[in-house]
């Protein structure tokens, strides 16, 4: 195995970062938008081609977040299979995805034309494929269910790939794209007119009020509507308690990529499998690049050997020169399958965009155009099917109980059993672990220079235990998918606040 040490994707890697400024002082605007993501930008961009003013609230940079650490695909195949959907849903509802996710793709395609984006974007068609004569039958159904809802597609067995395949759904037209380009050109339309773009800007409280206002600790935003476009709702339970029920209807997973260099030629299109969990495979350049081993964030795994496992998967399958980028990201899966976008019960003017499984590109879009819509009184005829107060049963009240009693096992027995040592001693450098030091519990890291930083292990969103990520060196929630570096400062949402510092009993100093 020869896996880089590094973990970067190879978007943020190639591509020069963004400086907008801080936010410093308090403005108003008509809508706030907290998250630079896909999702975020596209409203962005929309509502303030409607005439709107707009100002996007960003933590780190543009794109900084899960859409730079996506594998960009651009496809109306939805994870959750159409045969299913229409099992789940209704044909008319099923259809409304397909046809939502494919005005996705030709918003990017129209912006791209429109901002002379250089982002990459190309139409390639995408397969859905097996290599497993038992799934055969499962690939017909989705051929089946694909012509039932008029989804362009064909059932065949020539796949561009280098391997046999048993079947394979062939969708036309599909396509792929750069995303960091592609955000920044969004951007770029964005700001001025009376529309602003903040970075290096973490959002500490939104309020519920009309007009709502969303504080910085160095400057507030007061806005008539605001959108919440942060990938999971981050909130402050206090403020908006109603946003902390979203979070019971997604499930937080890691997913794991590797961008690798070939001697033979690259396949040309986008690919998955029906292996569970599944393989998804396309090409950058001279970059092959391919994603799977997801699950659960924060679940007590190797993550590095989810990593290991990967590269034997591509090795056994392609003539690999080199392995030169690896990199995870965050996703979430809904309880019934399709995103939650739109007002919460509670708060008509704050708009939430969550649940976008492994479609994160094309569902991110829809939910900025959704979104947009609905502020701008507009009729979409999406809003019902992805509308956060819906209540699917059938669909989703298995995963529902099996998520959430998952939620409450991690913080009940985490809380009494969990531990990897008693002692500061027992900590590598470069790692870290959940102690039990007289009964109480630390989460301690160990630099490479031999400097101990002990904190609370508690997530500050709902008070689940951390489990330490050795593969991208953080602390990960099990419970709801908050993430902290070594240190304990918020990476991905949730929560809003920093783990909490924890000072180590006398006996044991923060040098070893």
């Amino acid at each position: 195995m020869n896996l880089p040490g590094t973990s970067v994707s190879v978007w943020l890697d190639t591509t020069e970062g963004t400086k907008y400024p801080q936010l410093t002082s308090d403005i108003s605007v008509d809508v706030a938008i907290v998250g630079g993501g896909i999702t975020g930008l596209t409203a962005a961009l929309l509502l303030k081609q409607a005439g709107l003013r707009v100002a996007v609230i960003e933590a780190s940079q543009i794109g900084s977040g899960v859409t730079g650490y996506t594998t960009a695909h651009l496809t109306e195949a939805a994870d959750e299979r159409y045969k299913d959907l229409i099992s789940s849903l209704g044909d008319t509802d099923a259809k409304l995805v397909a046809e939502s996710s494919r005005a996705a793709i030709e918003r990017i395609a129209k912006f791209v034309a429109e901002e002379k984006i250089d982002c990459d974007f190309q139409r390639v068609p995408g397969y859905l494929y097996t290599e497993k004569s038992q799934d055969v039958s499962e690939i017909e159904s989705e051929a089946e269910a694909a012509s039932k809802l008029v989804i362009p597609a064909a059932l065949t067995k020539d796949v561009p790939l280098p391997f046999p395949v048993k079947a394979a759904v062939m969708f036309p037209n599909q396509a792929q794209f750069n995303p960091i380009p592609y955000l920044q050109g969004l951007a770029k339309a964005i700001d001025g007119g009376g529309s602003f773009i903040f970075e290096q800007s973490s959002v500490v409280d939104i309020t519920g009020d009309k007009p709502s206002r969303v504080s910085t600790e160095q400057g507030t935003v007061t806005a008539l509507d605001v959108i919440i476009a942060t990938h999971t709702p981050i909130h402050n339970l206090n403020s908006l308690p109603d946003l902390y029920v979203m979070s019971t209807k997604i499930a937080p997973y890691r997913s794991y990529v590797i961008g690798v260099r070939l001697r033979s030629p690259l396949p040309e299109g986008l690919f998955w499998d029906t292996e569970e969990p599944y393989h998804y495979t396309r090409s950058y350049k001279d970059l092959l690049i391919v994603g799977g081993e997801d699950h659960k964030t924060g679940e007590d795994v190797d993550n590095q050997a989810c990593f290991e496992r990967l590269e034997a998967y591509v090795r056994d399958r392609f003539d690999v020169q080199s392995i030169d980028y690896r990199w995870s990201a965050q996703l979430y899966e809904p309880v019934d399958g399709l995103p939650y976008i739109g007002t919460t019960a509670a708060n008509s003017n704050i708009y939430v965009a969550t649940g976008y499984s492994g479609n994160g590109m094309t569902f991110g879009t829809v939910g900025g155009m959704l979104t947009s819509d609905l502020i701008l009184g507009r009729t979409n005829p999406w809003s019902e099917l992805y509308d956060p107060n819906r209540a699917n049963i059938i669909a989703s009240a298995q995963r529902f109980v099996t998520e959430n009693l998952g939620v409450a096992k991690h913080f009940v027995v985490d809380r009494l059993f969990k531990s990897e040592g008693n002692e500061p001693s027992d900590v590598p450098p470069g790692e870290g672990k959940i102690l039990d030091i007289d009964g109480k519990k630390y989460a301690v890291y160990r630099d490479e220079t031999d400097y101990l930083c002990s904190l609370s292990p508690v997530c500050t969103h709902a008070g689940c235990i951390v489990d330490w990520n050795n593969a991208e060196k953080t602390w990960d929630c099990p419970c709801h998918g908050g993430r902290f570096s070594p240190t304990g400062e918020v990476l991905n949402g949730p929560p809003i606040t920093d783990l909490d510092q924890k000072e180590l009993p006398s006996q044991f100093t923060t040098k070893s």
